[in-house]
Formats: C-alpha cells, sequence, structure tokens
C-alpha cells in the first residue's frame, strides 16, 4: 500500500466534505493550532467506514503506518480521522505500545481530540493488559502538559461504565486527587466528567468523595456531580420537572 498516496486520497476526501460555516463554530470551540476545515464527526466516521471496506485485506504495519501517517498531517480533521480509523479495527488497538500514545498525545493541543484518543482508543488498550497498563494514568496525571492529564481523566470514563466488568473507582479517585485543586478549565470539566460517569457503578463512593473534598473541588465540579447523584443529570433540570 502506498501510504502517502492513501493519505492525500483522504485528505481530498475531508477537503471536500468541509464546511465553511462548521468551521467557523470549531474554530471558536477548540483552539488548536491546527488547520482546521470544518468536517462534522459523522461524516469522518463515514470516510473511515468506507476506507476499511475498501481496504479488507490491510495488514496491521499499513494500518498504523497511514494513521501515523495521518497523526503527522497538518490538520485537526486527519488527527480526528486517524482515531476514526484505528477505532474501527478492535482487534488492533490491544497490540498498539504506550510509544504510539506517548506520540500522539504529544501532538495533541485541544479538548476534541484529546477525548476522542482517550475514549476511543487509550480506554480499550488499558483493559486489554490492565496489571501492565494502567501506570500510564499515573504518569500522564503527572505530566505537566494540560492534555495530557486530562488524557488521563478522560480514559477512565468508557471503563468506568461497567460494561467490560472492570472499573478503576481507586485508581480514577486518586488521579483527581492529584488535579482537585486545578482551576484549568479543561481538568474541571474533566474531572467533574470523570466523577459523573463513576456514579454509574459507585455512586456511594463518589458521593462520599464529594463531601469530603466539597471544599477543594471548583465549584463546578461539586454543582454538576451533585446535581448528576440528585437527577441523573448534570444540569440538574430533572429535578425542575417534578
Amino acid at each position: 500500500m502506498d501510504v502517502e498516496a492513501e493519505r492525500e486520497h483522504l485528505l481530498e476526501q475531508i477537503r471536500q466534505h468541509a464546511e465553511p460555516e462548521y468551521q467557523k463554530g470549531s474554530s471558536m470551540v477548540m483552539r488548536t493550532q491546527l488547520v482546521v476545515y470544518g468536517v462534522r464527526v459523522p461524516r469522518l466516521r463515514e470516510i473511515a467506514r468506507a476506507w476499511q471496506r475498501a481496504h479488507k485485506d490491510v495488514t496491521s504495519e499499513e494500518l498504523i503506518a497511514l494513521v501515523e501517517a495521518l497523526w503527522n498531517g497538518r490538520s485537526q480533521e486527519e488527527r480526528a480521522l486517524a482515531i476514526e480509523l484505528l477505532a474501527r479495527y478492535p482487534r488492533r488497538i490491544p497490540k498498539l505500545a504506550w510509544s504510539h500514545f506517548d506520540r500522539w498525545r504529544r501532538l495533541v493541543d485541544h479538548w476534541g481530540l484529546t477525548d476522542a484518543l482517550g475514549t476511543r482508543l487509550l480506554a480499550p488498550w488499558l483493559l486489554a493488559d490492565p496489571d501492565a497498563r494502567l501506570d500510564h494514568l499515573r504518569e500522564l496525571i503527572a505530566d505537566e502538559d494540560v492534555w495530557s492529564r486530562r488524557l488521563a481523566l478522560v480514559a477512565t470514563v468508557p471503563i468506568n461504565r461497567g460494561h467490560t466488568g472492570l472499573t478503576l473507582p481507586d485508581l480514577t479517585l486518586r488521579l483527581v486527587d492529584r488535579v482537585k485543586a486545578e482551576r484549568h478549565p479543561m481538568i474541571i470539566k474533566a474531572v467533574s466528567w470523570a466523577l459523573r460517569e463513576m456514579t454509574k457503578t459507585h455512586r456511594d463512593r463518589v458521593l462520599t468523595y464529594l463531601e469530603e473534598n466539597r471544599e477543594v473541588l471548583a465549584p463546578l465540579v461539586v454543582r454538576e456531580v451533585s446535581n448528576k447523584l440528585r437527577t441523573g443529570l448534570k444540569s440538574g433540570k430533572a429535578a425542575n420537572m417534578l
């Protein structure tokens, strides 16, 4: 497979599906140094799905080479498409090395890519061998880069839903403990998300943690997690409808 030719072909599709108005909105909510074409996620998933259908015999080496080529691209959509492509091959995700994630996480500069990388790729990779891999979350939460710290938190979100039989209440709360006093908006929102997701499987643990750390956690975290515990929604609107 000619990896560069495939990348160029995918980039051309990205350009064809660019929406100027959506690009303006995306640029406002996701501050990034990358080029933003303005392609919606469902459209990127259609591109990834079509590529998979057309390349049924792709090898792991070819797939990773293409993913790496897309990550080296200059646009937000190329990197987002790399995540979508790899997510379509769930059996190949566990075979990745930490060096892949370590490189990719250093190339993100906004919450969109961080959250997709954490929930779509890093979480299933961790679940494939938790005893050997979960320490990487402790490494990430201690990193000076805000996006790496956010990545550690958001990677716990799909795991703590409990769909695989494994949850991480102790580790998640230790991760939150490391950043609970931070006031960077991206960390505050990630802490809220991680704790709210934990309420689905460890409600009492979250309630206790919230009460014990109410004075340290950001007000937004206290409000949203309290609302989630009370109404099932972070907004708390369900309570107002009664």
